[in-house]
């Protein structure tokens, strides 16, 4: 299987990831730029190993009047369980984007509501990890 990994801290998660996997008796990276991750073992599931390397990707348009709400907003966000990457897209930098494993999308919006302002989701997608 190939995994995007930018990183010596990405391969190492993607080893983890694979090694957790039931029915994995050996697992390693292959390829030049050690971006293929080889799984060895008895009754693995393919499909549910490569599960472990999406997240999701929730997109919320939040109610920020000035720099102080942006901060809250990110700060809020990262705050969330599972939560792995956040930012600022869009044109006025009123759309949030949440990246994690296990994020509830509902919960943080209605955090987002109570301590920032006006929230609502835009999309809650999964998308491959490193993308």
């Amino acid at each position: 299987m190939k995994v995007q990994m930018n990183c010596q801290k990405c391969q190492t998660k993607a080893l983890t990831v694979a090694a957790e996997a039931n029915g994995v008796n050996f697992v390693g990276l292959e390829g030049a730029e050690k971006d293929k991750v080889v799984v060895i073992g008895d009754g693995v599931d393919a499909a549910m190993l490569q599960s472990g390397f999406w997240v999701q990707k929730i997109v919320m348009k939040v109610q920020m009047n000035c720099q102080k709400c942006q901060t809250k907003a990110l700060t809020v966000a990262a705050e969330a369980s599972g939560v792995n990457f956040v930012g600022l897209e869009g044109a006025e930098k009123d759309k949030v984007v949440v990246m994690g494993d296990g994020v509830d999308a509902a919960m943080l919006a209605t955090t987002m509501r109570k301590k920032v302002g006006h929230a609502d989701i835009i999309s809650v997608a999964e998308v491959k990890k490193g993308n």
